[in-house]
């Protein structure tokens, strides 16, 4: 995924985290792929779960906040995530 697509998405208009956000790219489609399994990395679901993902993983670097537990993912990454699952199971049969 294009990197600067991701920063436009999370308002980011400075170079000084690229290669953060690229190593969060690359970890987010890992986890993504894990969970979902072969996926066209060129389906538009699958590139809102990755900007979605890095995006809070950026956000929170932190382990926990005072006050809570931890940093849930938010819930319109799962919703992407069992679209991705459930909708385009050809997908993941054919590669």
């Amino acid at each position: 995924m294009d990197i600067q697509e991701i920063k436009e998405y999370l308002r980011i208009e400075h170079d000084e985290d690229d290669a953060m956000l690229t190593k969060l790219e690359i970890r987010a489609s890992s986890y993504i792929k894990n969970g979902v399994g072969k996926i066209d990395t060129e389906n538009e679901l699958y590139k809102q779960a990755v900007t979605v993902l890095v995006g809070h993983w950026y956000d929170n670097r932190e382990l926990s906040r005072i006050g809570n537990n931890s940093y849930n993912i938010p819930y319109s990454f799962e919703a992407i995530i069992q679209q991705l699952k459930y909708c385009y199971p050809e997908e993941a049969k054919s590669q």
